[in-house]
């Protein structure tokens, strides 16, 4: 029996697709402890999302990955990768800040062609310290690149901001999320950036999932998913550890 179907007792049904898209910044201002957290908070995460879609036998998890520095490529993909295989390779750093590269190859992994329409809301999580690299146009180019797409603009598209706010333009992140009542999760310690990669997979995936209805990407009247509070914060931690 494929692994995408559930044993029922009038034969099997199709599991529902959510893909998710890490979008990390693996750029030379990256370095040192900033990388060292976020390649270490991601595999922390990775085992709670599997035991929090315990209760979802439902759901076929999909992962992906994107990093950019000079340039955007896979990280871990083109193909996606089940939840339950997913492996995050470490990230090392070098480069600019290549963002818009990374957005148009996420906006060409949106499509309907490469969803279905039975699939749950995609969850696209960017994170990065510093300012886009790319020509202004390109940025707002790619920008619009991913909110054409059908499962673009339903996407849970979240975006975390590392380090010092002097180093990041949060005006530019602001364009890529979904949720303005959120915003940009501002990370200046690694107790913040664990937190906010913790409650950005598995609180929100888990939100994700519990949309009541089967999502339609031509019904743009209510797009978005409901996704409950950040940490406050960011959670625990003195303040005294910054990046």
């Amino acid at each position: 029996m494929s692994s995408s179907a559930i044993p029922v007792p009038g034969g099997p049904i199709a599991k529902r697709p959510l893909h998710f898209f890490w979008i990390a910044d693996y750029s030379g201002s990256m370095a040192g402890k900033k990388i060292a957290t976020l390649n270490q908070a991601i595999r922390d995460a990775i085992p709670a999302l599997r035991q929090a879609l315990t209760g979802h036998p439902e759901v076929a998890m999909l992962m992906r990955a994107i990093r950019f520095s000079d340039q955007a490529d896979w990280h871990v993909g083109p193909n996606p990768v089940s939840i339950e295989q997913f492996v995050w390779p470490e990230l090392s750093t070098a480069g600019g800040t290549s963002t818009a590269q990374a957005l148009k190859l996420l906006a060409s992994e949106l499509t309907l062609e490469k969803m279905p329409h039975r699939s749950i809301p995609p969850v696209c999580l960017l994170v990065s310290d510093g300012f886009c690299t790319d020509p202004a146009e390109d940025y707002q180019a790619a920008i619009k690149a991913v909110l054409d797409q059908s499962w673009g603009i339903r996407a849970v598209r979240l975006a975390i901001a590392v380090g010092n706010p002097k180093e990041y333009s949060e005006e530019e992140l602001l364009k890529f999320i979904s949720h303005p009542e959120i915003g940009v999760l501002k990370a200046d310690t690694p107790d913040k950036l664990i937190n906010y990669i913790r409650w950005a997979s598995v609180a929100v995936t888990v939100a994700s999932v519990g949309k009541s209805k089967v999502s339609d990407p031509s019904d743009t009247d209510n797009p978005y998913v409901p996704l409950p509070p950040p940490p406050l914060g960011g959670g625990s931690g003195s303040g005294l550890d910054v990046f």
